[in-house]
């Protein structure tokens, strides 16, 4: 676009510094504005807390079903040993004298004790999966309790990043409007429209002979014209108004 002036001869003249200085106010905002959003949304994001959770549960679901079928193996031990002790008094009271009779008691009690051993050893397991069970839980609740300091803390501190954002913010908004009330109607209006298309970068330095927008060099007398406190001057290539400070 051609070099210009920004206003008629005898009005209040922005100079480009102001603008960069506007520019400067508006990316900040932006920042903060990015930064405060992010941390509105992390304020009661409790994921890891919830899983934790979750976790104390699953295990205290297993550690009951372990627990139930322990007594179960333990409950149906304890009945066989109730069914051998008669048995077992009946064959050594010498009251039996049949030798048939005997055999078969002899059998029987046999017979249980297999049982018992059998019953007694998926009690143990059960047992040790039992205090497996006891030792995951334990684990969970540790995790659990980490987890929950961890989160407390974490809910503290962005807290306290949000309310420093927001009072930030505030007085950006405050310096930014101060700023905006000072720069000629059109120019901020052009202002506004590049700023949309160049992510909030309207206003581009001049260093080393180039645009520091679009990097691409300058003419001469486009850099001259730049040095004019009055003159709006933007880059040919990406249109942006051109700063040297």
């Amino acid at each position: 676009m051609a070099v210009g002036s920004l206003v008629s001869p005898g009005d209040h003249m922005t100079s480009i510094a102001e603008l960069y200085a506007l520019q400067e106010t508006d990316l900040a905002l932006a920042a903060d504005r990015s930064m405060l959003a992010d941390v509105r949304s992390r304020l009661g994001d409790n994921d890891e807390l919830s899983s934790a959770q979750q976790l104390v549960s699953e295990r205290e679901t297993d550690l009951r079903a372990a627990g139930k079928h322990f007594k179960e193996q333990e409950y149906e031990a304890d009945e066989l040993r109730q069914k051998i002790e008669p048995v077992e008094k009946k064959i050594y009271s010498g009251t039996v004298q049949n030798p048939k009779e005997l055999a078969d008691l002899q059998m029987e009690l046999e017979s249980l004790k297999r049982r018992r051993n059998g019953l007694e050893d998926k009690a143990l397991v059960a047992m040790d999966a039992q205090e497996e069970a006891q030792t995951a839980l334990d684990e969970a609740r540790a995790e659990l309790s980490s987890a929950d300091a961890a989160y407390l803390a974490d809910q503290t501190e962005l807290q306290e990043q949000q309310t420093g954002l927001e009072s930030n913010i505030a007085m950006l908004e405050a310096r930014r409007e101060l700023q905006a009330g000072q720069v000629e109607g059109s120019l901020l209006k052009l202002y506004d429209q590049i700023a949309v298309n160049h992510n909030g970068r309207a206003v581009a330095k001049i260093e080393g002979g180039a645009c520091q927008g679009c990097r691409l060099t300058l003419p001469q007398n486009v850099i001259q014209r730049a040095r004019g406190r009055g003159n709006l001057v933007q880059c040919s290539s990406c249109e942006r108004i051109l700063y040297l400070s």
